[in-house]
């Protein structure tokens, strides 16, 4: 049954990365994944950060789900900026071509999908942002947080629950 596993504590453990303590692990996860998100560019590379955590410690499951959970909202994050910045790119274009046509509603229409894309993207980031910061000081007591729509898929991969 998926969400079985939020809010476990685990007992204190060590990583393979370094011979750290497992929070630690979890800690360079979600923070590698977060301060590489935030580099223009970098941020569609961030999930790298969180899978050579789970790819080196995917034996202990403590740090396996909290680096898999991080690597998969860094993807989720990648994929909606993608579909986001085409949605720019493609309103660019619109308003663009509605300015040079003189039309004013093609200007509006392009010019309006900008703002609505950027409010969006400002709204999913903050979200994520809570998401991971919550993730990551529960992961620092040893805990399991599940975070929404990632957190299922990061259990059912490192738990094998159906």
């Amino acid at each position: 049954m998926a969400g079985e596993m939020n809010g476990q504590v685990f007992e204190p453990s060590k990583s393979k990365l370094g011979d750290m303590d497992a929070k630690y692990a979890v800690l360079i996860s979600y923070l590698g994944m977060g301060i590489l998100g935030i580099i223009s560019g970098a941020s569609y590379v961030a999930w790298i950060v969180p899978l050579i955590i789970y790819l080196v410690d995917k034996e202990n499951k403590f740090i396996a789900f909290h680096a898999m959970q991080a690597l998969l909202l860094g993807v989720f994050v990648t994929i909606i900026n993608i579909i986001l910045a085409i949605i720019v790119a493609v309103s660019v274009v619109g308003a663009v071509a509605g300015a040079a046509m003189l039309n004013p509603f093609a200007f509006g229409a392009g010019f309006g999908a900008i703002i609505v894309t950027t409010i969006i993207a400002i709204v999913i980031g903050i979200l994520v942002l809570i998401g991971a910061i919550i993730a990551l000081v529960k992961g620092m007591k040893y805990e399991i947080y599940m975070i929404p729509i990632v957190g299922k898929f990061a259990e059912k991969i490192v738990f094998k629950t159906s």
